[in-house]
This record gives structure tokens, C-alpha cells and sequence, in this order.
């Protein structure tokens, strides 16, 4: 069994109050659970208005097919209008 897992730091710039941020974060968050089957959840940085990390998890047992799903997560949110990627970390053991 292997275990994925994925910080994203990413910047907000349209974000005016924590009630925006968590608006865009909650929107994204639900739509990438439904398109990867993962589990995701805001980890850090929860009280900044415009800057946020972010963590992803997923199990499975085959690596390149962990590493592909990560590496789509990761140009969805390059894609994303709302949100600019700052940077990220992967980890598969």
C-alpha cells in the first residue's frame, strides 16, 4: 500500500474577507474530491484572507498512477481562475 500526499501553497488575490477565501476554497476543495476520489483539507495559514496551504492525501497501490493523479491536481490548480499556485510538495511512501 502506498500513501500520496501534497502540499499546495497558494495565493488568493481576489479575496477580500475570510468569508471569500473559504467561499473559493470550499468550491475547490469539493470539486476535486468528486474528480480524484481524494481526501483534501485546508491545513495552514486558515486565518489569512488571501493565503492558504492546503493538504491532499490519496492511497492505492500502484505509484504511477498516484504520481499521475498528483501531477493533474497540480496543473488543475495552475488552471484555476481564483487561484495562483505558489508552490508544492510531494510525498509518496
Amino acid at each position: 500500500m502506498l500513501v500520496g500526499l501534497c502540499k499546495l501553497a497558494i495565493y488568493l488575490p481576489n479575496c477580500h474577507s475570510l468569508k471569500d477565501k473559504r467561499s473559493i476554497l470550499e468550491s475547490y476543495k469539493n470539486s476535486l474530491r468528486k474528480k480524484y476520489n481524494i481526501s483534501i483539507s485546508e491545513i495552514d495559514q486558515k486565518n489569512l484572507w488571501k493565503n492558504s496551504i492546503i493538504g491532499i492525501a490519496l492511497i492505492g497501490n500502484d505509484r504511477q498512477l498516484m504520481d499521475q493523479v498528483i501531477d493533474k491536481i497540480i496543473k488543475d490548480a495552475e488552471k484555476h481562475p481564483e487561484i495562483q499556485l505558489q508552490n508544492y510538495q510531494i510525498s509518496i511512501n
